[in-house]
């Protein structure tokens, strides 16, 4: 439960960020002049909350991915000491 918690706090703090950089990256070349300038249309065009478009597939995929990375890394450090 931990990890899958985590790692959905993590996509919440870093979805805004993975918006704007997603958008510079697939738009036309030239169209922005950096992360600001996509910011600053983004905001200009559509609201806020643009920055969390996407946030509920985020969220569904985030809690067991990082539940079960989460699970393996405590099996592997508990099968390490072990050795």
């Amino acid at each position: 439960v931990a990890g899958g918690l985590a790692g959905m706090a993590n996509w919440l703090v870093a979805l805004p960020q993975d918006v704007l950089k997603s958008r510079l990256q697939t738009d036309v070349e030239g169209k922005y002049r950096g992360v600001l300038d996509v910011l600053r249309e983004l905001l200009r065009k559509e609201k806020p909350t643009a920055l969390f478009r996407g946030i509920g597939p985020a969220m569904i995929r985030a809690f067991p991915a990082n539940a079960a990375t989460f699970t393996g890394v405590e099996l592997a450090r508990n099968a390490v000491q072990d050795l």
